[in-house]
This record gives C-alpha cells, sequence and structure tokens, in this order.
C-alpha cells in the first residue's frame, strides 16, 4: 500500500511537472519570434472579405506581427474575435503581443477593404479596358464594355449610366462604327476604389478625373485655346493624345504641340503617325508608306484636321502641352538617329528632309 501511494504521488508530480514544461512552452510559443524579425516596424494589413480568423492569423504569423498562428486563432476564438472581424485595412507592427493585436482587430479597419489600378498614360481604350480586366477578379473586359455600349444606347439624362463632361460630344451622335466615343475619356493614373466598386462607378471614376484634370488647367490657358487656337476642350484633349504617342519626352511636349499648332493654323494636314497606327488598329512602331493611304477618318495623312477623337489617354505633361504649345517656327520632326526617343525639329520640308535621310542612314529605330 505505501508503495501504491507513493506510486500515486510520483505520478502527481509528474503530471504537475508536464503542466509546468507546457505552460512554459506556451508562453514561449506567444512571445519569441524567429531571429530575423525586427519588432515594432509597421505593417499594413488588409484583411479581405470571407477571411476567416484561421486566415488571418497564418497571415499576421508570416508577416511577423504575431509568433504564432495557432496561439492567435485560440485567443481570438476565446476572445470572440470570429464574430467580430471586418473587412479592410489595418495598422499593425511586427512582434505584437497576441492580445494587442486582437484588440487592434476588435476595434475595426482603418479603412475599407479596396481595390488599387493602374493604367498608364498613351493606352488606347481597347488596352484600357484590358488592362482593368487584368487588375479586377471580379470583371471582364466584356463587364466593361457592357458599361459603355449602355451609355450609347441610352443618351444623356439616363439613370443608372456614365455621366459625361458637358463639354464631351454626345457618343449617340458618332454616327461611325469606326469611332470609339469613349476613347481617350477614361483618365489614367493609379486608382484605389471599393473592392465592391461596380464597372460603372470604375469607369465613372476615371472620367471623373479627367474632368478634374481639365478643370485643373489655369482658365486663361483655357481661354486662349479657344480663342487663340478655336480650340474647345475636346478638340485640345485630342490634340494632348496626339502629343502623347507622338513622344515620350516631356521636354518635348509643348514643342510637338507648337508644331500641331501651327498646322492646324496653316491648314495642312497633320501627318502624325500615331494616327496611322491607331487606323490600322496594330500596336505596333513602324508606319509604311502603304499605311498613309488608310481609308480613315484618323489617316491625318489623308484628312484634314484633328482626328473624330483622341486615339489614347492622355497624362498630365500631354494635356498642360496641349493647352499650352510652345511659340516655335517648326512644321516638320522625326525621331533622332540617336533612337532615345527624342526628335530633330525642322522650319521648312527641305530641313526636314535632311533629318529624315539622317534618320535613315542610322538604320531606323526598331
Amino acid at each position: 500500500m505505501a508503495l501504491s501511494r507513493g506510486s500515486k504521488w510520483f505520478i502527481s508530480g509528474a503530471v504537475f511537472v508536464v503542466a509546468g514544461l507546457a505552460g512554459g512552452l506556451w508562453w514561449i510559443d506567444e512571445n519569441l519570434f524567429d531571429d530575423d524579425v525586427e519588432t515594432g516596424q509597421p505593417v499594413e494589413y488588409s484583411v479581405e472579405r470571407g477571411a476567416t480568423v484561421r486566415d488571418v492569423g497564418d497571415d499576421l504569423a508570416e508577416l511577423g506581427v504575431v509568433s504564432s498562428s495557432v496561439r492567435f486563432r485560440i485567443q481570438a476564438g476565446n476572445s470572440g474575435l470570429d464574430a467580430r472581424l471586418l473587412p479592410g485595412l489595418f495598422e499593425l507592427e511586427t512582434g505584437m503581443a497576441i492580445e494587442d493585436a486582437i484588440d487592434v482587430l476588435a476595434a475595426g479597419p482603418i479603412a475599407p477593404p479596396s481595390v488599387r489600378f493602374v493604367v498608364p498614360e498613351g493606352l488606347a481604350l481597347e488596352l484600357t479596358l484590358e488592362r482593368l480586366d487584368e487588375q479586377f477578379d471580379a470583371y471582364t473586359v466584356e463587364d466593361f464594355r457592357a458599361v459603355l455600349d449602355e451609355r450609347v444606347e441610352a443618351g444623356e439624362n439616363a439613370d443608372g449610366v456614365l455621366s459625361l463632361p458637358e463639354w464631351v460630344p454626345e457618343p449617340a451622335d458618332a454616327g461611325d462604327e469606326v469611332i470609339e466615343p469613349f476613347e481617350g475619356l477614361l483618365w489614367p493614373q493609379t486608382y484605389e476604389v471599393s473592392d465592391e466598386a461596380t464597372p460603372l462607378e470604375v469607369l465613372q471614376t476615371m472620367i471623373d478625373q479627367l474632368a478634374q484634370e481639365v478643370e485643373a488647367i489655369p482658365q486663361a490657358q483655357r481661354t486662349a485655346a479657344e480663342e487663340e487656337l478655336g480650340l474647345d476642350p475636346y478638340a485640345v484633349l485630342v490634340v494632348a493624345s496626339l502629343i502623347e504617342r507622338e513622344t515620350q519626352v516631356d521636354a518635348e511636349r509643348p514643342t510637338v504641340a507648337g508644331v500641331i499648332a501651327n498646322r492646324l493654323a496653316d491648314g495642312m494636314r497633320l501627318q502624325i503617325d500615331a494616327t496611322v497606327l491607331y487606323a490600322r488598329g496594330e500596336h505596333t512602331a513602324r508606319v509604311l508608306t502603304e499605311d498613309t493611304e488608310i481609308d480613315s477618318p484618323y489617316n491625318t495623312y489623308a484628312v484634314e484636321g484633328l482626328p473624330p477623337t483622341p486615339i489614347s489617354g492622355v497624362g498630365s505633361a500631354a494635356l498642360e502641352a496641349a493647352y499650352d504649345p510652345e511659340d516655335v517656327s517648326y512644321f516638320f520632326y522625326v525621331l533622332d538617329p540617336a533612337c532615345d526617343g527624342s526628335h530633330r525639329f525642322a522650319d521648312t520640308i527641305d530641313e526636314h528632309n535632311v533629318n529624315v535621310e539622317a534618320f535613315r542612314e542610322a538604320g531606323g529605330c526598331q
């Protein structure tokens, strides 16, 4: 019996020791981080819609915010976080105590969940819609195109369709299948919208930004464009798209704008390669002689004046240049033989031909 009592005491003591070890391991699990985790570093973390406490715990452990996803999950369950967890953006830091991280998450997001998307300058509408398709998991090109088609069918003052700046010609009046009425109206930049934004809301955000960019141009420049250049805001946007596609060198944009202004004032055809490429519908860099004979309202080698719409989205530099062209005597330009994206400008056709020959002798730019 004495031996039995001693055995029980030994077993009981063993349990005590094991429990003590387990408690120590529990503490270690909660408070020790990998050596490469630098504590106190800010972390912006987005909880996706439908994310579980397990998902969040795995993410935060991987980011070094908490030391253990298992421990986080258990404590979060005990605190009822799974019922209070909301999607959105949270500000945490590396090396946090688990209870502190749970408190931050329970307090709610500092911003609702969003989608960030980027559209670069110089893309035609078709390529812009493809970029949106790539960046919105829930929507396709067809979804965005359906919104544009609805706007054309509905005309103005219709509910649930895109609202355009008053200076934009009514798309329903385009009257030509070749003409894309929404070309150039989706302002390219980096955006952040709600993750529940509809295709209509996404496109309207981009159009509203275009209107804001035009409004940001000083009134004196807008008035001068209309009175001195004879260009309304939509025509200036068309010019800006030509500048955007013709040169990527910001310092040259006002000069190219000056050449376009000179040609328009003199009644010369613009003969801009970028319009031919747009008319051809192929995204290449070279224009062949036969391309200049394409039957299209966008072929400025064959038609006079501006094309009927912009040929791409434009950035601020191109828009500002279109509103404030440089006062130059140039009527011509061609790529510099250095092929660094810059151009050589000329006053006369003879000077221009010399520049063209130098470009050809250098082998052109591929």
